[in-house]
């Protein structure tokens, strides 16, 4: 929690592990970027990989390391922290065009969330450099199991490996990579609108500012906000494939074309409804769900996930 001794220790080590992987600082010659607000101090913590042309927007790759009681918190967000930062030590062997900017926020949860206190909000209007963002890429909540009420109980692979990630209607140059990159090796891949679950985490500010973006997450479990998310319950396994399809997603938007406007149209419909079919198979039937192929089919179906991912606030 923001203000405690443990809050401090994980910024300490935060610091550290930017420092170990030998990155380099995205402002000024470190990697905290503190701010305050009504009277308290936050930090976040911001690096980057150089890449080739540096005047060319970076792509954002970020989660958020406070959290809202005073316990570990594991899946929200320590796994997303571990995931981003094993993303960094991958990419920083390679050379990439366009600059990889690897962002630690602070103060994502309540009482501060969507607020001005918020890290990335923060991070967004008063931290960023001239350059803006060429996309941004967000994990919360990536640590843990999914099952489905609905199923009877059931957790079956492909429910337990789901990750859900939202935003590629921000860009068709995101929904075309979501689209192209299936099926992915031990990862039940759902795309869905942001509209469905919302904004749920620190997309919301890139969101705002207009930034192309995808959010992955698993959604809420049981041990949400509460003194057993520890990471004893955590999937490493999961974690691990996670981290690959982050990879690739990243490697992927950072040269993609970005540019232009966005239609109007629904462009990500057909798209959406084929990651649900892939991911899930025969299990749709099984939960009810006869068709999978219009708007109408993927909202029914995305109301029932959304009210199970989004049940234990």
């Amino acid at each position: 929690m923001v203000g405690t001794a443990g809050h401090a220790a994980a910024a300490r080590w935060v610091d550290w592990q930017l420092a170990h992987l030998v990155l380099h600082p995205y402002r000024g010659h470190s990697f905290a970027l503190p701010y305050s607000s009504a009277g308290e101090k936050f930090t976040n913590f911001a690096a980057v990989i150089p890449g080739t042309n540096r005047g060319l927007p970076p792509l954002l790759v970020g989660a958020h390391y406070d959290s809202v009681i005073p316990h570990p918190c594991a899946d929200d967000n320590a796994a997303a922290v571990a995931i981003v930062l094993t993303v960094a030590e991958q990419f920083r062997a390679a050379t990439r065009e366009r600059d990889i900017v690897i962002a630690i926020f602070d103060a994502e949860e309540p009482p501060y969330f969507q607020t001005e206190a918020m890290g990335s909000v923060r991070f967004c209007k008063d931290q960023a450099d001239g350059r803006g963002f060429h996309a941004a890429l967000i994990l919360d909540l990536v640590g843990h199991d999914v099952t489905l009420p609905k199923l009877g109980g059931l957790t079956p692979p492909a429910v337990r490996n789901m990750l859900v990630v939202q935003g590629a209607e921000s860009h068709p140059g995101l929904a075309a990579i979501v689209g192209s990159h299936r099926p992915l090796r031990g990862v039940s891949l759902l795309a869905a609108l942001n509209a469905y679950m919302e904004d749920m985490s620190d997309h919301y500010a890139f969101r705002r500012a207009g930034v192309p973006f995808l959010f992955f997450s698993c959604g809420q479990w049981a041990h949400y906000h509460r003194p057993t998310d520890t990471p004893d319950r955590l999937n490493y396994g999961k974690m691990a494939r996670i981290t690959e399809t982050v990879a690739v997603f990243a490697e992927a938007a950072s040269k993609a074309d970005l540019s232009g406007p966005v239609p109007a149209t629904d462009f990500t419909e057909e798209m959406e409804a084929e990651t649900i079919r892939d991911a899930l198979g025969p299990w749709l039937k099984l939960a009810g769900f006869r068709s999978m192929k219009t708007r109408e089919d993927i909202h029914d179906f995305s109301t029932h996930i959304t009210a199970v991912l989004c049940s234990y606030s």
